[in-house]
């Protein structure tokens, strides 16, 4: 299953207190249970019995929440994780995992987490149904400046979207995208038909038509090791003659039909 799991999600967040995040979500677990066990109990009586910090606890029974179960929650209710998600949400993630590599970008840092969706081609309705799968809107940013490339950004979660990417596998900052010397270890992991849909939206968002010809071709800035990745992928999805010179992949005619 290429989408993550609620540990591997809690993994992107950085939690005070805790080297592992996860066990930040454990304790916020066991402070509820306990606590709805116990519900005459104060804070301090509480710190005491389970061994948490007062401090760290009080915020979590007067019904906060650590970020890090927030977006675990949101990530479930939205079915972004591998024991909740259908198939149709599962190829769209995969979709936007390879919108987030082909065509868009994602920042993570203390600022928060970031993806943009870069939509300059004709094929925004692709985009729309693959968002409108996944279950977010967005909004259109740089619609009107030629000089800008024209972006979708999530209206709300997009925080959270970023990091189900993320524990995907696709890169988290610009400079670990244009090193990766091999695509995301997922997409080796993948069904027939969700190689197909990943293949698709990278040629989509990279592939460069020719008025005299069929083929497209594929410049990615990227090392050879990820290129011929990429190759060894189209190849496997079409079953057609894709090959690679310096840095330009050619999809041959018979492999775009595909």
């Amino acid at each position: 299953m290429p989408l993550p799991t609620p540990q591997s999600l809690a993994r992107t967040y950085r939690t005070p207190g805790y080297e592992d995040p996860w066990e930040c979500v454990a304790d916020y677990q066991r402070v509820l249970e306990y606590t709805t066990e116990h519900p005459s109990l104060g804070s301090s009586a509480v710190s005491t019995r389970i061994n948490l910090p007062r401090s760290r606890i009080r915020p979590w029974m007067n019904d906060s929440r650590p970020d890090v179960v927030r977006g675990i929650q949101t990530a479930e209710a939205n079915g972004w994780l591998a024991e909740h998600a259908t198939h149709e949400t599962t190829t769209a993630l995969v979709a936007l995992a390879a919108w987030a590599l082909s065509g868009g970008s994602i920042n993570h840092g203390e600022g928060g987490s970031h993806v943009y969706f870069s939509l300059d081609h004709d094929d925004d309705d692709y985009f729309d149904t693959l968002a409108s799968t996944a279950g977010f809107e967005y909004h259109v940013v740089n619609e009107t400046a030629s000089e800008r490339a024209t972006e979708a950004r999530p209206a709300a979660d997009g925080s959270v979207l970023a990091r189900v990417l993320i524990a995907m596998g696709v890169p988290n900052t610009a400079t670990e995208k244009h090193d990766a010397t091999s695509l995301p270890a997922f997409v080796g992991t993948l069904s027939e038909g969700l190689r197909l849909a990943f293949a698709r939206v990278y040629v989509l968002n990279r592939g460069a038509k020719h008025p005299d010809k069929d083929t497209l071709t594929v410049r990615v800035g990227r090392p050879a090791a990820y290129l011929d990745d990429l190759v060894e992928v189209l190849r496997a999805v079409s079953g057609e003659a894709v090959t690679r010179t310096g840095k330009t992949v050619t999809v041959s005619a018979a492999a775009a039909r595909v």
